[in-house]
């Protein structure tokens, strides 16, 4: 008999340990089992399994409960490898979390401990000769010919009845078996197959000094168009030809299929794609050839820090800087911190591309903590495209109160006249930001979540997008009943109405969450924009990552200063990131691009850096900044959020967390409790704190968390995020 130990599938810390069992056969750790608890059945984790020699009467005399034995085992073999099982408990320790989400985090969707419904190996029925004879009816004689002549058929390709090869089976004659299938996500993709890399001096000379440096880290900062992607290409080529795999890592991998296509054309079948936008059946399919060792490059989004690679050679995270890279739900990981705990294990290397890296990453590069390798000019000395700003508030005093400026919408018809394409960025989606009441002043908001509601014509609903609440459109105020309701602000839909009706020969491409939420829709828009079946693409942030269009002459900036506004620390970094990023959409092709940047803040630092494309200047003023305000990467921070149902047991209980901290931590500063926020009905107050030793903060940290969420008092959880993004 064996005594297992089971972590149940449940996310909380009051069951974040081992719950015992028995088992009448042996089962190995990291399988996936069913058990009963607290009167029904679950699906849990086995951590360890020991053999014993007592009677289960016997084991229950000795530790004082009953035992129950498992009701079956789900996996052949375990999900996760023995790396993967150890930095699951190192992640939950850094987190401050179950260790339970943390198995679930490095699952996809099919595979993670859960009662649902499981994806499982997808079959197709075949038929195949096995024996030579002579059928009994002409059906039969004619259908067996055609087997023999094919050797092997799907059934359902067949053109004869199935009584026809039952009968043909019962003679022994054929054989019909399942057969599996892989469900391909790059299937009915045209790949033009692309074996030649050819690399620039400047592109060798990267390679070269990432493959030789003693540094585990290091950073490539390439301006747009500089060949980093090459450079990724030739670092994979070498990492293959020892034998070792690969994790490409992009921001978000449904916004840039360019990667995708890149290493499929250059890798072929060695590329496993993850990502958000698969089917539950392509991600368990994609996931056993990966472990299978099928696939040794792993193309994916944040997850794909988790595949289940061996002799792991070499981690890329392309585009470092962005802000998708880090989970904002339990488990709360960075995905360069579980980069670095991989690669130490696998003595691997790690390699950070971006034309913007995070002020973090290029204060560590500069300090010599990463290599840093710097590629200033654009591939084949292709120039950077010229970029003008344009004072919104100079527009406002001549009386054009549009949301283009009267030289944007110049330099867009020049563009189209010239049968060139044109990029036009505004961050916000929906028709109008919100609908206000003239009468009462009260805007609509949403009944969950502490923000107003986004109008979106096309529906004609109001939605929230923060839990994707909506109503029709009312008449009236809700508040006083009045119909005197009126539309505030823009965003890309009202902008696409705008640029119809003043370029109505144009054909405009609307590229945001709400045009490509269903699958492969965003694969269509950009195959349809680079085949110029458009002539304008306008969209949010995700027209400014990873896209490359050698038409594309001119990028619109609209509305620059909306991520100024936010009162973050790095409100700042954010708006240069991207109007750098977008900016560099322009002229990557034979033609010179030009970008405009319209902003009613045209002397703040970031806009004019991002103008000249010049991000030294940049970094110069905000290091200044962080040093003089105790910001990173002066210090390290973490946020201590305190939620519930109740506004006021989140508000005592976080007075009383703050008040905690100020009483056992030294050398720390402790800002708020901020001031209580609802979320799909959820109310929120975040306790940050600025250190700089960790080991107090995770010893008190730790106290907190074992206390009330083992307790609930007051209903209340409380996390804990590390580094967090986002700090209001």
């Amino acid at each position: 008999m064996f005594k297992v130990e089971v972590l149940i599938e449940h996310p909380v810390q009051a069951l974040d340990r081992g719950f015992s069992y028995l088992s009448k056969k042996p089962i190995l750790t990291g399988i996936r089992v069913q058990v009963p608890f607290n009167h029904r059945q679950v699906v849990g984790y086995v951590l360890s399994v020991e053999e014993v020699d007592l009677t289960q009467k016997e084991l229950e005399e000795r530790d004082g409960f009953k035992y129950s034995y498992i009701y079956s085992v789900i996996d052949e073999a375990p999900l996760l490898n023995n790396e993967l099982i150890t930095l699951a408990h190192r992640m939950s320790k850094m987190t401050i979390c179950p260790l339970i989400a943390c198995f679930q985090a490095m699952l996809p969707g099919t595979l993670k401990p859960s009662t649902h419904k499981m994806v499982g190996i997808k079959t197709i029925t075949c038929v195949r000769v096995i024996n030579t004879g002579i059928p009994k009816t002409t059906k039969q004689q004619e259908a067996f010919r055609l087997l023999v002549e094919k050797g092997e058929m799907f059934l359902k390709d067949i053109p004869y009845s199935r009584s026809v090869i039952a009968s043909l089976e019962k003679q022994g004659l054929v054989e019909v078996y399942n057969k599996e299938v892989q469900r391909d996500p790059y299937a009915g993709n045209n790949l033009k197959i692309n074996n030649k890399i050819t690399l620039t001096p400047l592109q060798t000379s990267v390679v070269e000094g990432v493959l030789e440096t003693s540094q585990m880290i290091s950073l490539i900062h390439g301006v747009t168009g500089s060949g980093k992607t090459e450079v990724y290409i030739a670092l994979t080529k070498k990492m293959l030809e020892e034998n070792k795999t690969v994790l490409m890592l992009v921001p978000e991998i449904s916004l840039t299929p360019m990667m995708e296509r890149v290493f499929k054309e250059r890798f072929h079948d060695e590329v496993a794609i993850i990502h958000s936008r698969l089917s539950q059946g392509e991600k368990y399919d994609e996931y056993r050839r990966i472990k299978k060792g099928e696939a040794r490059i792993v193309v994916g989004a944040r997850s794909a820090i988790f595949a289940p690679v061996e002799n792991l050679g070499l981690i890329i995270m392309d585009e470092e800087h962005d802000m998708s890279y880090k989970q904002d739900n339990t488990p709360r990981y960075h995905t360069l911190s579980i980069a670095k705990m991989r690669a130490e294990k696998n003595h691997a290397k790690i390699v950070l591309g971006s034309a913007t890296p995070s002020v973090e990453t290029y204060a560590r590069a500069k300090k010599g903590i990463y290599s840093l390798f710097e590629m200033k000019q654009r591939i084949n000395g292709k120039p950077l495209p010229y970029c003008e700003v344009v004072d919104m508030g100079n527009e406002s005093r001549l009386g054009n109160y549009s949301l283009m400026s009267r030289r944007m919408k110049q330099r867009l018809q020049e563009t189209l006249d010239k049968k060139e394409q044109a990029m036009i960025l505004l961050n916000k989606r929906g028709y109008a930001s919100f609908i206000k009441c003239e009468s009462c002043n009260e805007p609509i908001r949403c009944p969950h979540c502490d923000v107003t509601l986004t109008y979106h014509k096309a529906e004609n609903r109001l939605k929230c997008h923060l839990c994707e609440y909506f109503i029709p459109t009312p008449r009236t105020c809700p508040n006083c009943g009045s119909t005197h309701l009126k539309k505030i602000g823009y965003g890309t839909q009202k902008i696409e109405e705008e640029l119809e009706k003043q370029y109505p020969e144009a054909h405009i491409i609307r590229f945001d969450f709400d045009t490509t939420r269903n699958k492969n829709t965003h694969l269509k828009l950009l195959k349809d924009f680079e085949e110029h079946k458009a002539d304008i693409m306008l969209g949010t942030q995700m027209i400014a990552k990873g896209l490359d269009f050698s038409n594309v002459t001119f990028v619109g900036v609209l509305m620059a200063d909306l991520s100024l506004m936010v009162p973050d620390f790095r409100a700042s970094e954010r708006t240069f990131q991207l109007l750098c990023q977008v900016a560099g959409r322009s002229g990557r092709g034979e033609k010179q691009g030009t970008v405009m940047i319209q902003t009613f803040n045209p002397e703040h630092y970031a806009i004019k850096a991002a103008v000249k494309q010049d991000y030294d200047a940049f970094f110069k003023e905000e290091i200044a900044f962080r040093k003089k305000a105790k910001y990173p990467p002066y210090c390290h921070l973490v946020s201590v959020i305190v939620q519930s149902r109740s506004p006021k047991n989140v508000h005592s209980i976080a007075l009383d967390i703050s008040q905690y901290l100020k009483d056992h931590l030294e050398k720390v500063r402790i800002i708020g409790p901020q001031s209580t926020f609802k979320m799909q009905d959820i109310y929120r107050e975040r306790i940050l704190i600025k250190y700089i030793e960790s080991k107090p903060i995770y010893e008190q940290l730790s106290i907190i968390d074992d206390y009330y969420n083992r307790t609930r008092k007051g209903g209340v959880i409380v996390a804990c995020d590390f580094n967090p993004y986002s700090t209001y």
